[in-house]
């Protein structure tokens, strides 16, 4: 009863630590809610080429302060989701074996390391080249349109956009950090690998269908990435399968 009592105080601190986490950066995030977000519009390449000062629209008088509650509430979420993986890796620590502990904690900091470049995409290559593609549907100085179209940023809408492309970047780069896992924990024998490949292919394609724009250049880039990073993997393993025998 003791060593029950024992871990049930465990988790109450591990869990107040995350709530106080939390509250710490909601705080944070909200007294510093204008750079934030100034940091995010920074990543466009449209408002960089602005001559005037970058500058959004708003329909409801309450909205501007609905979107910094949002961003503060979306950084504070996102904060605490990768500190709650890492308090269940240190409470399951003692529970597990030393060769185990080595297993989860490579796979936490992996999957870390694909969080990060997922940021790093999203800031320097999706949110800019996105933006001009769409926006070069606009009429402009150089070209003749039959049909005009000018485009007014609503900062709402600005927000709804770059949360949506995170998550479509995060789950791209965890998706691809579990395969790689997947694939270099697999058996020795290769068959199982050779066997399921027509499967991994549809999952592929499925994968990319959901998590793309809807539009076939982006489902095939993605499609041939995975597939691309999949025969890389099985050609490693089989060179480490060759190495070992030899």
């Amino acid at each position: 009863m003791i060593s029950y009592y024992k871990y049930y105080l465990e988790l109450k601190n591990r869990f107040f630590l995350l709530g106080f986490t939390w509250f710490s950066v909601l705080t944070i995030c909200y007294l510093y809610k204008e750079i934030i977000l100034f940091i995010l519009i920074n990543s466009s390449n449209y408002f960089n080429s602005l001559i005037t000062k970058p500058y959004f629209i708003f329909t409801n008088v309450s909205e501007i302060f609905y979107v910094y509650l949002e961003l503060t509430f979306f950084i504070s979420n996102q904060t605490v989701l990768l500190m709650f993986f890492y308090h269940t890796l240190m409470f399951l620590s003692l529970g597990l074996y030393e060769f185990e502990f080595l297993k989860l904690r490579f796979a936490f900091q992996f999957f870390l390391l694909t969080w990060v470049i997922s940021v790093f995409l999203l800031y320097k290559f999706v949110i800019p080249y996105s933006w001009s593609f769409f926006l070069s549907f606009q009429q402009n100085e150089t070209t003749t349109q039959s049909i005009s179209f000018f485009f007014e940023a609503k900062i709402v809408e600005y927000f709804n956009y770059f949360t949506s492309s995170y998550y479509i970047c995060l789950i791209n780069c965890q998706f691809l950090a579990l395969l790689t896992l997947l694939l270099t924990n697999l058996s020795e024998k290769l068959n199982k690998i050779k066997t399921f490949r027509k499967l991994f292919y549809f999952v592929f394609v499925i994968f990319s269908t959901l998590t793309t724009p809807p539009d076939i250049i982006s489902q095939v880039i993605l499609s041939i990435t995975l597939i691309s990073i999949y025969e890389v993997l099985v050609f490693l393993k089989y060179l480490k399968i060759s190495t070992v025998t030899n």
